[in-house]
């Protein structure tokens, strides 16, 4: 199961009609993506101009510019720096339409070398761990969950009640150390597995 499955889906289920993508790089998951309505936002600093970025502009430029947009879902795979990923799941949670969804992508890295910033190998996630558990921290309001696929799909579903219940020494603890994370990151990126997705959610 891949990330546009996942978007796929929730698009299907709850007939949402208008998409955003943070992050669009080489086109491969916006083309994927079935919805009516699609927004691609990407700065094309990797990449030329990719299919599907009709907003060739960073995050923070497409979101100050652009406050009269809604989307009922959004997907956020743009710079993997923990600072600019806290910025955009609280753009995208502004922009988005109520009980809308909010899906990141990398956010179970399976080691210590995937999330180093400046990157050292070609495979990275980057911290965006990192913001998931300050999310969860901060926020009382909306559901989150992981599914255990494609380097970690989080899921922030807007206005469904959150059922957190790890402490935020917990969370923070998993912020500030990489062994603690790894040892806790079940409970602490609420992780399930895809059949538990299908179970749950499909």
């Amino acid at each position: 199961m891949y990330r546009y499955n996942i978007i796929n889906h929730f698009i299907t289920k709850l007939n949402l009609k208008t998409y955003l993508e943070i992050g669009v790089f080489d086109g491969e998951c916006i083309e994927k993506v079935n919805c009516p309505t699609k927004d691609g936002v990407d700065p094309c600093f990797e990449k030329g101009l990719s299919i599907g970025v009709n907003y060739k502009m960073t995050s923070d430029d497409f979101f100050n510019n652009n406050r009269d947009k809604f989307y009922d879902i959004i997907f956020i795979d743009g710079l993997h720096h923990s600072e600019q990923v806290d910025i955009d799941i609280e753009n995208s949670l502004k922009q988005t339409n109520n009980n809308g969804i909010v899906i990141l992508h990398d956010c179970n890295p399976p080691t210590l070398e995937h999330t180093l910033i400046p990157k050292v190998q070609p495979q990275w996630n980057g911290d965006v761990y990192k913001s998931i558990l300050k999310f969860r921290k901060n926020n009382k309001i909306h559901e989150y969950f992981t599914v255990d696929c494609d380097y970690g799909i989080g899921v922030i579903m807007k206005n469904y009640k959150s059922k957190n219940k790890v402490k935020n020494a917990d969370f923070e603890k998993g912020i500030q150390s990489w062994d603690y994370f790894n040892l806790n990151r079940n409970n602490l990126l609420n992780l399930i597995t895809t059949e538990e997705f299908q179970t749950l959610y499909l």
